[in-house]
């Protein structure tokens, strides 16, 4: 992409337009500030920021700068490993451990874009990888590299996320290569490099989670949170001609690097599969892992994704690599490619959001709750509801700024609620029930709604129009003690209609017996 003022300025307006982006702070004034995210994007060799073999990251970097998410704001450095880069934000030759960087008090990401393919960390960039990821810090990891070796200098020493991804993955030429091609627009080829420039994108199948045994209590599926768009699952990729592949390691019991908490060791996962359509390759119509996910915070450490390639990052799979009207524009160049991009874009987003340190989605959270609560939608609430009534309302309100799955961590991943029910008990609790379904979310989304609203909010009468959000401390005290009134009343419902379905059981389903 030519690194000139005009293209960023049509860029942003692309981006602005897509995701119908405001100046938040004019128009709601009165909100929470957006959590401040600060991830450093870390590289080698010949990727470059601007420019380079691969055109850079300059579409990935104007979108997280762009506040499409008014709940964060990304602050974004990018720093080079050999100082070859003379586009670099940071400039010069930067190892991890450089002053200037100072990852551990600067940066809540570090996300790894590496060519090299001989391992090439010292044992003290190892130790502060280490420290970074873990607890308090809890810092958040991205790891990319593309076929054979590629990305292998830099990313597989890292704790946990070095052996999440294959070294050394298939080559780049057929028969044995992973190619995720999908046919272009070629008048005399099928499955030509330039395909992976085009508005076509590949395919992707995600994992379904059932929610009523990892997300929220009802019987329907979402895939991953790093896949779920604001309308819907994430199942479409940039495709290309040869990548690698992303794993989902099996850590023995006990492993320190795979940590363990209250006898729970967190495993990782393939999150996304890609699938080979091109016949010239040995894995014809097989699927590769594309994309795994690591949530550390369940055991106290850093989250991690691994991705299959830097080829989905890149703006040569983005932007194309020619001017329109050549089929090789990109995907903004046609509606097909923009319905697309916006899925893609929801990705490199959700990554952003859900790599960040539990500090971090905490300060999401407050923004979320706050920015609802003076709407005209909450206005006109009755305030003589059932707390179900309220759950509906708030993941409503809530639903229409954010991912259904954010929505869900906003209501249920916070401290107070993980103390009682431990997500990962949640199976082998509910796998127990097969008829009742549990509004956990809904009871607990209203009980928090009610407090916010009787102390904070419309219905305070100590309250006017807000000019400045609450303290954290307060919105965070409100929020915990709306958790406790939620699970509260969803216990005596629950109570109260096991009781009525035993009577209705015992009376052999005779209505009118149990209505006397």
């Amino acid at each position: 992409m030519p690194n000139t003022f005009s293209d960023v300025e049509a860029l942003t307006r692309s981006i602005a337009n897509r995701w119908g982006i405001i100046d938040w702070n004019r128009h709601f004034g009165w909100w929470r500030p957006p959590s401040k995210v600060r991830i450093l994007m870390y590289a080698d060799s010949s990727v470059y920021f601007n420019g380079g073999s691969f055109l850079g990251l300059q579409y990935v970097f104007n979108l997280l700068k762009s506040r499409a998410y008014y709940y964060v704001d990304f602050e974004i450095d990018f720093a080079h490993r050999d100082g070859t880069d003379p586009t670099a934000t940071i400039p010069g030759a930067q190892a991890l451990t450089s002053a200037t960087l100072d990852i551990m008090n600067k940066y809540d990401e570090v996300w790894f874009f590496g060519f090299d393919s001989i391992p090439n960390l010292s044992p003290a960039e190892v130790t502060l990888m280490e420290q970074f990821m873990a607890a308090p810090k809890f810092g958040g990891v991205l790891v990319t590299g593309d076929h054979a070796d590629l990305g292998k200098g830099i990313a597989s020493q890292l704790p946990r996320a070095g052996v999440m991804r294959l070294y050394p993955a298939p080559p780049n030429s057929p028969p044995g290569w992973n190619t995720t091609l999908e046919e272009g627009p070629d008048a005399n080829a099928t499955f030509n490099f330039d395909d992976q420039s085009d508005d076509k994108p590949q395919t992707i199948r995600y994992k379904r989670y059932s929610l009523d045994s990892l997300a929220v209590f009802r019987r329907r599926y979402r895939p991953h949170p790093v896949l779920c768009g604001p309308t819907g699952p994430i199942d479409v990729f940039p495709d290309h001609q040869h990548e690698g592949e992303a794993l989902a390691p099996v850590p023995a019991p006990g492993d320190p690097v795979w940590p363990t908490k209250a006898g729970h060791q967190e495993q990782p996962e393939v999150i996304a599969w890609g699938r080979i359509k091109d016949p010239a390759a040995t894995k014809y119509n097989q699927e590769i892992g594309v994309l795994s996910a690591y949530n550390g915070h369940n055991v106290d450490v850093g989250r991690i994704i691994a991705d299959s390639t830097w080829h989905h990052w890149f703006d040569i799979n983005l932007t194309g690599t020619l001017a329109p009207p050549s089929p090789y524009a990109g995907f903004d160049e046609t509606a097909a490619g923009q319905a697309a991009l916006k899925k893609i874009d929801a990705f490199f987003l959700n990554c952003g959001v859900w790599l960040a340190p539990p500090v971090r989605q905490a300060e999401m959270r407050a923004a979320g709750w706050w920015s609802i609560l003076w709407t005209d939608h909450m206005l006109e609430l009755p305030q003589q509801e059932s707390l179900r009534y309220y759950g509906d309302q708030a993941i409503d309100a809530l639903g229409r700024r954010a991912s259904p799955c954010t929505v869900t961590e906003w209501v249920l991943d916070l401290p107070i609620f993980k103390e009682k029910i431990p997500r990962w008990e949640w199976p082998m609790v509910l796998e127990r029930f097969q008829l009742i379904d549990i509004p956990l979310e809904r009871y607990v989304a209203g009980g928090i709604l009610q407090q916010l609203m009787n102390t904070i909010g419309p219905w305070s009468p100590k309250a006017t129009f807000p000019t400045r959000p609450v303290s954290d401390e307060l919105l965070h005290r409100e929020i915990a003690t709306g958790i406790d009134a939620g699970l509260s009343a969803l216990t005596k419902q629950l109570q109260s209609e096991a009781s009525l379905a035993a009577k209705f059981a015992d009376s052999g389903f005779q209505v009118r017996r149990i209505l006397k």
